[in-house]
């Protein structure tokens, strides 16, 4: 039987693992949450400023917990991306772009449009965010932000570890913000921004260059955590022991050479 009353509530879920990893970007819970009263009983409190979508998680990775309303969206996509309100004409026909002379004209802005995720209108009361060590809910996303090339590869090797799936990345040059949060919530897809590419998250200094955001859905997360618990930390053909493990794998094949 369902238990609806503590649907939102966080479940037992190991990210302990993550520890391990030492980011120096706190991993971070997100979620949408459909109506006020799902933020019954989780503790959080509301945003209290204005500020750009992006910006808010890395209000969650300084240590903040909270939920964001409409009236906490600063900039155009954090209000139609999350179904606060409808899209504006003037950004929908591609009339943003040429005066801030991020697109030629307007026919370049207006086909980014047809690739991004926007939820139906109304079905968001608020977005809500917090560390890991201060998460009540049950996270929709967990959003990881690699700050080195060893923690990328760990965390996306755990994507596949089990499924031999895909890698993949995608994004627009603006609306970052689309890619991080509702592509993979609306897809079920692990999804990887890069920083330093993005528009508005470069325009407002978020990250250093060259990081990898790695946002896991619910679906995949207690996948990805048990991977990153079984699979061997580091693989060991790119140890030092590399040599003296092959012998052992070729054995194990029955012959003296393949890889």
């Amino acid at each position: 039987m369902v238990d609806y009353e503590d649907r939102n509530k966080l479940k037992e879920r190991e990210f302990t693992i993550l520890e391990k990893c030492d980011f120096k970007y706190a991993p971070v819970g997100f979620k949408y949450f459909n109506d006020g009263s799902d933020l019954e009983g989780l503790g959080l409190s509301k945003l209290d400023k204005k500020i750009a979508w992006c910006q808010m998680l890395r209000e969650a990775q300084d240590g903040k917990a909270f939920y964001a309303e409409a009236d906490n969206q600063f900039c155009e996509p954090g209000i139609f991306l999350t179904g606060h309100g409808e899209l504006d004409p003037i950004a929908a026909g591609g009339r943003i772009g040429p005066p801030f002379e991020i697109y030629p004209d307007e026919r370049a802005n207006r086909r980014v449009y047809k690739h991004i995720h926007p939820l139906a209108v109304g079905t968001v009361h608020s977005t809500g965010f917090a560390p890991l060590d201060k998460l009540t809910f049950d996270p929709d996303l967990l959003i990881l932000t690699c700050d080195n090339m060893g923690q990328t590869e760990r965390v996306l090797r755990a994507s596949q570890y089990d499924t031999g799936d895909l890698i993949e990345s995608k994004m627009t040059y603006v609306m970052g913000c689309n890619w991080i949060f509702n592509y993979p919530y609306v897809t079920g897809k692990i999804n990887t921004v890069t920083t330093g590419i993005s528009y508005g998250m470069k325009m407002y200094k978020l990250y250093p260059p060259g990081m990898q955001i790695i946002s896991i859905p619910w679906d995949h997360m207690d996948r990805v955590l048990r991977n990153m618990h079984e699979m061997p930390w580091t693989v060991p053909g790119h140890t030092d022991e590399k040599e003296e493990f092959y012998k052992i794998a070729h054995a194990r094949l029955g012959l003296e050479q393949i890889i």
